[in-house]
């Protein structure tokens, strides 16, 4: 096991740095310092490789949705907090990621929009859900379509980083992504909540 989250962490760390497909597996065993004869003990090739780096970043990130949802804070802050984690995490990413995601590995594509679709959605409902009954989300809101549309605004923030014209970094992007979702969704409580704590994100 020991060995394996090596690899991961490992093929984890060269993907996001520098891209799939400027990546190969001998760059991964020289970085980490084992054979690759030791890599394809675990994965069959590349593609496996990749689509499990993508299950782990996706289940590192429900863990840390579902420790954020335990904390008791309000729909406000948990929105806050989750996307301060995903905008650390992934700071650093080069886009050409997602680029290499959508063009060679479809696979893996599908499951990041799967996931978007999901799990993010469903994350997002709910937390509507929980903001509206404590007076901070709007209560005329449609909590599916609400989420749907944030869901949208996910995916024209991955085509934009996977833009050849783009100009902008993950962190610039998403933390206006999420500013103007909550922004659009809070009551006048909720935004004088927002405008307190909308920079923790950043942090």
């Amino acid at each position: 096991m020991e060995e394996l989250n090596k690899i991961l962490a490992g093929a984890t760390n060269l993907f996001m740095r520098i891209g799939i497909k400027s990546v190969s597996m001998d760059d991964i065993a020289r970085d980490i310092g084992v054979s690759k004869k030791t890599i394809y003990k675990h994965y069959s090739d590349k593609k496996e490789l990749v689509l499990k780096v993508i299950e782990a970043d996706h289940i590192e990130d429900m863990r840390e949705c579902s420790r954020c949802c335990d904390t008791g804070n309000n729909a406000i802050q948990k929105m806050i907090d989750i996307s301060r984690y995903i905008s650390n995490q992934h700071k650093d990413i080069n886009p050409t990621v997602i680029y290499d995601l959508q063009k060679y590995y479809p696979e893996a594509w599908n499951r990041v929009k799967q996931y978007q679709t999901e799990f993010i959605q469903r994350f997002i409902g709910q937390n509507i859900d929980e903001g509206k009954n404590d007076g901070l989300y709007r209560s005329d809101l449609d909590v599916y379509t609400t989420a749907f549309m944030y869901g949208t605004l996910i995916r024209g923030m991955m085509e934009q980083l996977a833009s050849k014209e783009n100009a902008y970094n993950f962190k610039t992007l998403h933390l206006q992504m999420v500013s103007y979702h909550l922004y659009g969704i809070c009551t006048t409580a909720g935004r004088t909540y927002l405008k307190q704590h909308i920079n923790e994100i950043t942090k």
